[in-house]
């Protein structure tokens, strides 16, 4: 977690004209913020790890159409040759 001045931030609100208890609330609005905010390294790791799942399915389909197509053979053989 950043390191984040919330009284420092407090006076800089005040200075702008305004009052302290608004300040007071920005300032503890940003500083409880939700930890879920994700970083570009996050989405990158994601990315690469979601090309890997679609490249395993991928090989997966390929292997599935060889298998269907090897039935596929045997059957019109045994049904056109008999």
């Amino acid at each position: 977690m950043a390191y984040f001045d919330t009284h420092r931030a407090i006076e800089k609100i005040i200075a702008t004209g305004v009052s302290k208890g608004t300040a007071e609330a920005i300032v503890d609005i940003v500083n409880n913020k939700d930890d879920k905010l994700v970083t570009k390294n996050d989405l990158t790791l994601a990315i690469s790890e979601l090309k890997f799942d679609i490249g395993i399915i991928n090989t997966n389909v390929k292997w599935l159409m060889a298998i269907v197509l090897v039935v596929l053979g045997i059957l019109l053989k045994n049904t056109f040759i008999v």
